[in-house]
């Protein structure tokens, strides 16, 4: 299992009933419509019995789970065919700190290095109504059933591969009650369930660092970036980063098509600067933060508004679909581009200039960014920062062609289609 690692919150009703108040409230003012989902980077992943570091000061919460293994590729997947696409479940511990928020993304609390330890996958005959039990030291700390869950296996099966495409060795997590358990330093941590191999994970101070070499390399982008286009959204510029992750079934490339859903009324390009990590990144000072970086290249992060709800923003039905993240393959090393905090961006719609900024206008620069995140999670080589985009949004069409440039670093083209276009062009080539 060395793909993506999809995980939904918000999915066993002990979760919704606690939450039930204040998403009735501001800013939520309701419940979530579709599933909140968000992704577990390859930091995160670890394997059966290896040592996991507690972050100091925190309190880790262990959040025992079912996983489902996708086995083939599956793209807009009916619930009723969805277990034809099933390979087999694994145990999981989606580890986080406490949940204080679900308004904007929680990958402090989501995302540290060994949060998401999973087992050996296994076929199994019903995993529909499965005791999920978590101990700790031989101690059961928590029963659960995941018959209790609001949305199964094939239902979020379907929901996911709705608008991103899973490959063979993608990972489902199906959620956890709203109790989690307290783990500490030295503790051992043992997540069981009938017919799959237990999980077991030790916590420990001394736990070695781990890397995922095979795993896919993560693209972490920047909401609210620069103050302008945070005006125009009528938000103010964040404290901190406002930091989400891009799957990637969402890449393509120069020259490529993005497709625009059927139905929808705004969806907008994003002149991006991305940083691209040349060596492991662990604890980095500001100062020393650019020495970690190897390059620079430009994407467009496309986003689909009509689909934002307030919980994960910007949640992966408006960020993550197929095709809306073009990337340009060249990577300009760092060397060459002597002051990343002073380049132009424009974006052209049909050779119209539509966006113009400069990244001297980001809130929170390349180096702070870089030691920001390096604070609580490991970059490797070849994870990618989008930086944000400046002001200037506007609606794309199908059969607009759209060019992101960013001074010094590349100029990447791609156009617009429908969806009758792309499943068209999709039947064309099979």
């Amino acid at each position: 299992m060395k793909r993506t690692v999809f995980a939904v919150a918000l999915n066993h009703p002990s979760q919704t009933a606690a939450w039930d108040a204040a998403f009735h409230a501001p800013p939520y003012q309701a419940l979530p419509k579709t599933p909140v989902w968000f992704i577990k980077p390859r930091n995160t992943h670890r394997a059966n019995h290896q040592a996991i570091a507690l972050p100091s000061g925190e309190q880790t919460y262990s959040g025992g789970t079912l996983a489902v293994v996708i086995g083939r590729r599956a793209r807009k997947v009916s619930e009723a065919h969805a277990q034809e696409y099933i390979a087999g479940f694994a145990l999981a511990n989606e580890l986080s700190l406490a949940e204080e928020s679900f308004y904007r993304p929680a990958i402090q609390a989501k995302c540290r290095d060994g949060f998401c330890p999973l087992g050996e996958a296994a076929p199994l005959e019903d995993a529909y109504h499965l005791d999920i039990i978590t101990e700790v030291n031989g101690v059961e700390k928590q029963r659960w059933n995941t018959r209790e869950l609001h949305r199964s296996a094939p239902q979020l099966v379907a929901a996911l591969s709705e608008f991103a495409t899973l490959e063979p060795g993608d990972v489902i997590l199906l959620g956890t009650p709203q109790q989690r358990v307290p783990v500490n330093e030295g503790d051992d941590v043992t997540v069981r369930a009938a017919g799959l191999t237990p999980l077991v994970s030790h916590f420990r101070h001394d736990a070695p660092a781990q890397t995922q070499p095979q795993a896919h390399p993560t693209l972490f982008a920047l909401g609210l970036n620069y103050a302008d286009h945070a005006s125009e959204l009528d938000f103010k510029a964040p404290d901190s980063p406002l930091v989400f992750i891009k799957a990637p079934n969402t890449l393509t490339g120069d020259n490529a098509v993005s497709v625009r859903p059927d139905g929808v009324d705004y969806m907008h390009y994003e002149c991006e600067l991305v940083v691209v990590i040349g060596k492991t990144a662990r604890n980095v000072r500001r100062e020393d933060a650019l020495d970690y970086v190897a390059g620079y290249t430009v994407c467009n992060d496309y986003a689909v508004r009509d689909y934002l709800e307030n919980y994960y923003r910007p949640n992966l039905r408006v960020k993550s679909r197929d095709t809306l993240t073009p990337l340009l393959p060249t990577v300009v090393a760092r060397e060459q581009v002597p002051d990343a905090q002073n380049l132009a961006l424009q974006t052209f719609i049909n050779g119209e200039l539509r966006q113009s900024g400069n990244t001297r206008d980001m809130v929170f620069d390349v180096p702070y960014l870089v030691s920001w995140l390096s604070e609580f999670m490991t970059l490797q080589p070849g994870d990618m920062i989008a930086t944000g985009t400046p002001k200037g949004l506007a609606d794309v069409r199908p059969g607009d062609e759209v060019v992101v440039e960013i001074e010094g670093v590349g100029r990447l083209t791609n156009r617009i289609v429908s969806e009758q276009q792309y499943e068209e062009s999709l039947n064309e080539k099979n």
